[in-house]
């Protein structure tokens, strides 16, 4: 999987910008201010749908302009294609080679992973972000994941609304029963995700180190459709009391776990140094399943990874495509690009 172009216009500082990359490793170097993580967002947006930043699409308009606008050119193991998005009017539209799509299709095309110094931190200790950092995972080896989440998370938002405002009680039930198939389907999934990317992290670096899942059903029956309705049968006296759902998937917990203990414990640099370690396991995981390599997104790579381990990343997976954002050169890399301050 690789990114060859991408023309940016109306998207944050960038008004209207053109980057080329090469096959290897890329690096947009220049001073802060002059947009160099906003192409990293742009490239992200077009693979998720979304910003990697908890901003609405209208807030990443340039002020100077009303929509923004996105041309990638890409290739992987579909040949080579073009990607655009377009956000106008509070719509974000995605197209390949100008036909229509959702974001399910654009996955086989284009995957980015993203990783940062200034968010490392809050994937860790912030158990929101951990779970929906293990669900973009997921959703990179299986499309069909993300459709069970939202139809989950539409669920839910219907289910509370009734608690909230306490009309129409007696359709809970019908609700229970929408959220106990769909919360089958992705504990089953999360559970084995979870099982096979342990096996890469032991296989590759750590035996110690390991994600913990604890689905909010417990563990202490068998899951199955019915169970999970039971339980949520048992509790609905006191989810009308508190006027929200109280177990689901939403509320799973995952932990990163170094020597039995959770990894928000350790010094950031042990922290820096561990999750690198899952998102390359996710990597391998990644490229053994869909049999090529994600792009891999690092913003201020210097700051976000150690010497060691950028002589590690570059050396070791000579067939990733690498797009680096820092505010120094380096010479390592075999594509660099330098971004100026508008004066």
């Amino acid at each position: 999987m690789v990114i060859n172009s991408i023309r940016i216009e109306g998207f944050r500082n960038q008004i209207e910008s053109n980057f080329l990359f090469c096959e290897t490793k890329n690096l947009i170097f220049g001073l802060n201010g002059t947009g160099k993580t906003s192409v990293l967002e742009a490239i992200f947006t077009l693979g998720f749908g979304k910003s990697f930043l908890n901003v609405k699409k209208s807030d990443i308009v340039n002020s100077n302009s009303s929509e923004f606008k996105l041309n990638m050119n890409l290739k992987n193991t579909y040949g080579e294609n073009d990607l655009m998005g377009f956000f106008n009017k509070n719509k974000f539209s995605l197209f390949l080679n100008n036909k229509k799509l959702n974001i399910f299709e654009i996955n086989k095309y284009l995957y980015p992973v993203y990783f940062s110094s200034s968010n490392y931190n809050l994937y860790i200790d912030s158990k929101p972000l951990l779970r929906r950092l293990i669900n973009n995972y997921i959703f990179g080896v299986n499309s069909l994941y993300i459709h069970y989440i939202l139809s989950y998370n539409k669920t839910i938002r219907q289910k509370n609304y009734l608690l909230k405002t306490k009309q129409d009680l007696l359709e809970i039930s019908s609700w229970n029963k929408i959220i106990s198939e769909l919360g089958l389907k992705i504990v089953n999934i999360r559970t084995e995700f979870i099982k096979k990317l342990n096996f890469k992290i032991r296989e590759n670096f750590c035996n110690d180190l390991y994600i913990e899942y604890k689905p909010s059903f417990k563990n202490d029956i068998e899951h199955s459709e019915n169970s999970f309705f039971e339980k949520l049968e048992d509790l609905k006296e006191f989810e009308i009391n508190y006027r929200k759902s109280l177990i689901g998937p939403h509320l799973d917990i995952f932990n990163i776990v170094l020597k039995g203990k959770n990894l928000k414990f350790y010094s950031s640099g042990e922290k820096k140094i561990f999750l690198l370690m899952v998102y390359i396991s996710f990597i391998k995981l990644f490229n053994e399943i869909r049999n090529e390599y994600p792009v891999f997104l690092v913003d201020d790579f210097d700051t976000a990874i150690d010497n060691k381990n950028v002589d590690f990343l570059l050396d070791n997976y000579p067939e990733m495509q690498v797009i680096a954002t820092s505010v120094n050169n380096n010479l390592r890399f075999d594509r660099i690009i330098e971004i100026k301050k508008e004066n």
